[in-house]
């Protein structure tokens, strides 16, 4: 994708930024570098089993934090569970 300085212009005011022409210019070549990387990933070769695949590691059963110490740091509970304030008038 090539980055015009027209297109850097709509993007400073969708994100209702004022830069000087220095930072302008500064943005402009960061964004550049960061595209130029984005499209260098597809031609990273990952064998099979790789963690870049970004696989997580299996699941194993471990104890959790008993219900009575989490509770006990919380500004509100009721019988057992947190009490949270209405999300939905």
């Amino acid at each position: 994708m090539e980055l015009s300085s027209e297109l850097l212009r709509k993007l400073e005011a969708l994100a209702k930024l004022r830069l000087s022409p220095e930072e302008e210019a500064l943005l402009l070549e960061d964004l550049r570098r960061i595209l130029d990387f984005v499209d260098t990933l597809p031609q990273v070769e990952v064998e099979e089993g790789d963690e870049a695949l970004g696989r997580l590691r299996e699941d194993e059963e471990r104890p959790s934090l008993p219900q009575a110490l989490a509770l006990s740091v919380a500004p509100d509970q009721e019988e057992g569970f947190f009490r949270v304030p209405p999300v939905l008038e």
